[in-house]
């Protein structure tokens, strides 16, 4: 009787599991010292070097790579530069479905 229930559920579709490996980087625009989207290179995802100014760690530079593309990321930061009252949002998902498996979730400003 189990034998015929155990075939059932193998058949059936089921919700794959899946592990989303996202990292969030959130800072201030008084914090933007620089960012610079950088030269890409053939089947490559498009890559922005972003560097903080911390008064207590010195800078701080990250890369967001995205197979996807950085969008308006670009133009958030110009705008958030400078600015201590604008936060930056970047939410990276680093196993995506992609070639790279990296993919720019979120660039926003709040």
């Amino acid at each position: 009787m189990r034998a015929p229930i155990l075939c059932l559920m193998l058949v059936l579709p089921l919700p794959a599991i899946a592990w989303e490996h996202t990292v969030e980087y959130r800072f201030s625009g008084a914090e933007l010292s620089t960012f610079a989207v950088l030269p890409q290179e053939v089947e490559a995802p498009e890559t922005l070097a972003v560097t903080l100014a911390s008064e207590t760690s010195g800078p701080l530079e990250f890369l967001v790579e995205a197979d996807n593309g950085l969008g308006e990321c670009s133009e958030i930061l110009a705008y958030a530069q400078g600015n201590p009252d604008v936060t930056v949002v970047i939410t990276m998902h680093l196993n995506a479905q992609t070639m790279n498996g990296v993919t720019l979730s979120r660039c926003a400003q709040h």
